[in-house]
């Protein structure tokens, strides 16, 4: 049935989700038993022609007629993921039903449900996070962007009853600051092996309260963590960035663009990740220089993606270091920092796959830097030049 909130349906209607066949009550006479040309649809292309519509819109066909009720409702390969991305809908009250609804041969869970997808559901509460806690156990993704009422007590319930949690996106989620299975003051004392978050992926970008003491709880608990995203959280300093370094050891990615409290001696940590480290942005973190683009190169050989662009401390020496100790890079931006065309020699001569390369707003360089660049570079996909 439609989720509440869409097409004014009432909440009566909608509570009919809860009964398995709700096509006994009353709402019955309400599925038309109208044929068209679509009820003679093999089933399997009635599937695949489902299978790439929206969770709202499948309510919808629901109400269509009984057979694609059944079609609807009857298939679990429908149900492995929600995605709702309607401002306006009573969110937590839409996943309490469908996640009812999910849950008739598994009574109290829904098992089949994996992905869960309400970015820009901004009446998202905790309360609809214990929902999915208290039903989807094997949950592994769950991405929630710019729902501003969710905090640290509804992540908490989501990771510590989600055990298989993979992926977790609360970007623009400014009450979030800490991912943890208790409180800070009690995960300070409590053994590790008893704390440990399965997170591969995390997304807390636009969380601007997040401090350091916040990622030393969250490296200490989701220490399996590969990429990690922390863009524009402002608080958070070089020691947020040794807690990163010291306990996600196998970290690939990492963002801290716009993290502009981030300096050289953050860089030094992050070269602790050596090899393993394939992506990294520090765009705008303005107290990066040189010596910071060299700790990185020096160590983190298999380098594929650098972002230092708005690090205006940056300049031909530190490129030259990079180019000549991390050959594999495929993507870089160096815009807006101090870089001649003696830069681009070395970046020509030493990596000759690259693919990405911006220089926006890079003033010393002519003509001539660039050439070197489309002659050598022959994967060269995309040049910013403006």
């Amino acid at each position: 049935y439609l989720l509440t909130g869409i097409n004014n349906l009432s909440l009566s209607q909608t509570e009919n989700l809860k009964y398995k066949t709700p096509l006994m009550s009353a709402s019955s006479k309400r599925l038309t038993t109208k044929f068209t040309p679509f009820e003679f649809l093999p089933n399997d292309v009635l599937l695949k022609i489902f299978s790439h519509l929206s969770t709202d819109h499948l309510c919808k066909c629901a109400q269509v007629s009984r057979h694609w009720y059944n079609a609807v409702w009857d298939n679990p390969i429908l149900w492995t993921s929600i995605v709702i991305n309607n401002p306006s809908i009573d969110i937590d009250r839409a996943l309490k039903y469908l996640t009812r609804r999910l849950s008739y041969n598994t009574p109290k869970v829904c098992m089949i449900l994996e992905k869960i997808n309400i970015n820009n559901c901004c009446l998202l509460s905790d309360r609809g996070l214990q929902t999915v806690a208290k039903r989807c156990p094997e949950l592994r993704y769950l991405e929630m962007q710019n729902c501003h009422l969710i905090t640290n007590m509804g992540i908490k319930d989501a990771v510590s009853r989600c055990v298989n949690l993979e992926r977790l996106d609360v970007t623009g989620c400014p009450m979030v600051t800490c991912i943890s299975l208790m409180d800070s003051l009690i995960s300070q004392n409590t053994s590790r092996h008893l704390q440990r978050i399965y997170l591969r992926y995390l997304d807390m970008t636009d969380c601007p309260n997040v401090t350091d003491e916040d990622l030393s709880i969250i490296t200490s608990q989701c220490t399996q963590l590969l990429f990690f995203y922390l863009r524009r959280c402002p608080l958070i300093t070089d020691l947020g960035v040794t807690y990163i370094a010291n306990n996600c050891s196998s970290l690939r990615e990492l963002s801290l663009s716009d993290c502009r409290n981030v300096t050289d001696l953050g860089m030094r940590e992050l070269a602790k990740l050596r090899e393993n480290l394939r992506y990294l942005s520090v765009a705008k973190c303005e107290k990066v220089s040189d010596q910071g683009v060299i700790h990185i190169a020096r160590n983190c050989s298999k380098l594929r993606y650098l972002n230092v662009r708005g690090c205006e401390a940056s300049s031909d020496t530190g490129l030259e270091f990079l180019a000549r100790y991390c050959p594999r890079l495929r993507s870089l931006d160096i815009g807006k920092c101090d870089i001649t065309d003696d830069g681009l020699y070395a970046l020509s001569m030493h990596c000759p796959n690259l693919r990405k390369l911006g220089v926006k707003s890079c003033d010393a360089i002519t003509d001539k830097g660039i050439v070197l660049i489309a002659y050598r570079c022959s994967s060269l996909q995309q040049l910013h030049v403006q």
